[in-house]
């Protein structure tokens, strides 16, 4: 596909993360207990193509800034709003994993990411999620620690091939991507939607976003 071809093509400007935060896409926090979820750590090790790589005339690009994609959204969400993310860090990216690279369990910030799987990897690299863990008014810490600590007997695997579209609210599902194995990196594409028009900032590591 164009899009495939674009972000080999884009790979070697990938921006690298490999380091361990929260699920919270934050720094621990030793304002909490041990084991406690904000004091907790996952590794992030992906590599993220950043929006301002991504040629103007790229379909991925027209697919996301268009009018076409967020009217499907919309009519498929009636009774929220629904809007294009507005961190250009987050908004739009392709990412790449390669050899030992996953995400560990993590919430999104945003409401609503819209995934296309551009190429898998020759091994691993599994979308796994637990669906409802927390929600706007509890954040079930509880549960998130004991996920973490490898209680996740509630977890589901999303099977999906080259060019499938998955939409996946992550903001109060944990999910991750297993580590990668094979020769073959894991490209996907990835525009993101949230419930506001305008996100709050976040206080995201400069390591783990690209700039």
């Amino acid at each position: 596909s164009v899009c495939l071809k674009e972000a080999v093509a884009l790979e070697s400007q990938a921006h690298p993360s490999n380091n361990e935060y929260t699920p919270y896409y934050q720094e621990p926090d030793d304002g909490y207990p041990a084991g406690h979820p904000r004091n907790s750590t996952v590794r992030f090790a992906v590599r993220y193509i950043s929006r301002k790589l991504i040629p103007q005339d790229s379909p991925l690009r027209m697919l996301f800034e268009g009018d076409d994609l967020l009217a499907f959204l919309r009519n498929l969400l009636p009774n929220e709003p629904l809007y294009r993310y507005s961190d250009d860090r987050g908004s739009l990216n392709y990412t790449v994993m390669g050899t030992n690279d996953q995400l560990g369990w993590h919430f999104d910030a945003c409401e609503l990411v819209a995934s296309v799987l551009l190429r898998p990897a020759d091994f691993g690299g599994d979308f796994e999620y637990i669906p409802a863990v927390r929600s706007t008014d509890d954040e079930n810490f509880g549960a998130v620690e004991s996920i973490l600590s490898g209680q996740d007997e509630r977890r589901k695997t999303v099977t999906f091939q080259s060019g499938d579209l998955l939409l996946f609210r992550g903001r109060h599902s944990l999910h991750r991507v297993t580590s990668i194995e094979g020769t073959t990196t894991r490209l996907m594409a990835l525009m993101s939607f949230d419930n506001v028009e305008q996100a709050p900032e976040r206080d995201v590591p400069d390591d783990l976003l690209p700039p």
